[in-house]
């Protein structure tokens, strides 16, 4: 009788932990990858012109397009965007993934997007994949201005904002120097895919901020553990906002999955960022 019942109750244990097995991977499978989360920060900027006060970016990363499981997510990825009115819109790298032909078809409803200043992006690891003439071309036919070590200058009136964005770290040839050539001394926001690269950034006192996607944040995060697993160039800012000596960074979760469509304790993400003037201004340069 006393083996019937252990034999009973280690039966129904393995069964809980069966079902528990299960419903955790339909969670990390079905329901997480696609329960989009909207992170709303507020920046102290150093030497922000007060025409920029209150200005709001939404900083976006990694769609993978070109995978089934990204693709049909993206027309309301766009209609969450625009429901934030943004003043600007920044895409960190990783437009595409997967094997598809035709780019312009993956990426069309990125027209969609709206924001009076713009929609800028920075290529990633994986838009070298599919040819980088390619991907360019697609990603600015849907209205998307790549910043290939190059800069654009948002104006109100006399006052300045710059965005910059490098070329990918890892494939590329990213130049921050030709970046800012040219550029107004005013705040640089920089769009840089791979994070690490901040480790280099920081030593120009010009850019403020640094919007970065790339890792995922490992996808799948173990509570008191971290990521599992972190890409090349992405292993000392996982995820989340930084703090680099006067270098502000921030790195976002992304959007879409590569192949394998799973996260845990990792949910996709925009950021809604709202830069504020600093009680105190750095000194000029």
């Amino acid at each position: 009788m006393k083996k019937d019942k252990a034999k009973t109750v280690i039966a129904r244990v393995l069964g809980l932990m069966g079902a528990a097995g299960t419903a955790l991977a339909l969670y990390a499978t079905r329901i997480e990858p696609r329960w989009l989360r909207i992170t709303r920060l507020r920046l102290a900027v150093p030497n922000l012109p007060p025409a920029f006060e209150g200005y709001r970016l939404v900083h976006v990363a990694d769609l993978h397009l070109g995978l089934l499981h990204n693709d049909t997510r993206l027309s309301q990825l766009v209609e969450v965007i625009n429901a934030q009115q943004p003043d600007l819109i920044t895409i960190t790298g990783d437009f595409f993934s997967g094997t598809t032909s035709d780019l312009a078809v993956c990426c069309r409803p990125l027209t969609d997007l709206y924001a009076p200043d713009g929609i800028l992006g920075c290529l990633g690891n994986h838009d070298y994949t599919l040819g980088l003439s390619r991907v360019c071309e697609a990603i600015e036919q849907a209205s998307v201005r790549v910043l290939l070590n190059a800069h654009q200058v948002v104006r109100r009136d006399d006052q300045a904002l710059v965005f910059a964005g490098v070329d990918d770290v890892y494939y590329g040839r990213p130049d921050l120097s030709a970046a800012l050539a040219g550029a107004p001394d005013a705040p640089v926001i920089l769009l840089a895919h791979e994070p690490d690269y901040a480790r280099a950034v920081v030593a120009n006192p010009r850019v403020t901020l640094m919007l970065s996607g790339h890792t995922h944040a490992g996808q799948v995060r173990l509570p008191g553990y971290g990521a599992l697993l972190l890409p090349t160039l992405g292993h000392y800012y996982s995820g989340g906002m930084y703090q680099l000596g006067t270098l502000a960074l921030y790195v976002t979760t992304g959007f879409g999955t590569g192949r394998i469509a799973v996260r845990f304790n990792c949910r996709p993400e925009i950021a809604v960022i709202t830069l504020t003037r600093a009680t105190t201004e750095l000194p000029a340069r």
